[in-house]
């Protein structure tokens, strides 16, 4: 089954956060828990607070496992091709080892990227499908992604190791649901929140109870805020609990625990 995964959270509301204060829903609730690629398909859908924490719970059940029991690895035998393009870009380590982590082996391929449209990319595409289970194209043109799934005939992914992704917008909120003590803790939000990123995070953090404050940090210091999300030097935001940064340590693996269970509810499932 071929097509263009996008990340736990893609389904999230895009629309556009305009008051610090707006406290309505942004998400329709959903009847049933839908997986992690069915949640990740498209950007243009609403996500409820109810998917989120399933989304959660399901990252949170393929944790690396402790020292006292064997890792599995139900990935064995898969092989995953991470397009890059000419330049390095995002934190591709972050997917590589959460795909080793399960099992597969993970080939990095850079190359100039070809021209959408072209044989190029149909001869690139069909090449993949035959010597990989999954393809993830980066940062490519959307054209070219395009052009490769339909070519290939295997998953194809944009980008689950880049900050943009949606995959790090949940593990954020994640990290910071772990971090939250009391519902209806008070979150600044420092940064462009009309940015798609911001968005989907904002939403997100609006539906899991947060009460969401636009501003920059040192405007509302004080012991009413619980959480500090500075976003205005993107692609790498800070997460502060209080006047204590969040464990980073903590975040990174929330986010390849993220990216683990969106590769298995797309390769592991019979």
């Amino acid at each position: 089954m071929s097509g263009v995964y996008q990340g736990a959270a893609a389904r999230v509301s895009l629309t556009q956060v305009k008051s610090a204060n707006t406290a309505a829903p942004t998400f329709q609730l959903v009847s049933s828990r839908p997986s992690l690629p069915e949640l990740s398909a498209r950007l243009d859908q609403p996500l409820a607070a109810a998917s989120l924490l399933a989304a959660f719970a399901e990252a949170d059940g393929v944790r690396s496992p402790g020292r006292d029991r064997p890792a599995a690895e139900p990935l064995r035998g898969r092989n995953l091709a991470v397009l890059l393009g000419s330049a390095p870009v995002g934190d591709t380590p972050a997917l590589s080892r959460a795909a080793q982590e399960l099992g597969a082996k993970v080939a990095e391929l850079r190359f100039a990227e070809p021209a959408p449209g072209s044989t190029d990319v149909r001869m690139l595409a069909r090449m993949l499908g035959r010597m990989y289970d999954a393809v993830d194209c980066g940062l490519l043109a959307a054209p070219v992604v395009r052009q490769i799934e339909r070519e290939a005939g295997v998953p194809v992914y944009r980008g689950l190791f880049l900050d943009e992704h949606p995959a790090r917008a949940v593990a954020d909120l994640m990290t910071l649901h772990e971090c939250s003590r009391l519902p209806g803790a008070t979150m600044v939000f420092a940064g462009d929140s009309g940015a798609p990123r911001a968005e989907r995070f904002l939403c997100g953090a609006r539906e899991l109870g947060f009460k969401v404050i636009l501003g920059a940090p040192e405007a509302f210091a004080g012991p009413d805020v619980n959480f500090f999300v500075d976003a205005r030097h993107s692609p790498h935001w800070t997460l502060r609990e209080g006047n204590h940064p969040v464990d980073e340590p903590r975040r990174a693996e929330n986010h390849r625990c993220v990216i683990k269970a969106i590769l298995l509810d797309t390769l592991a499932r019979p």
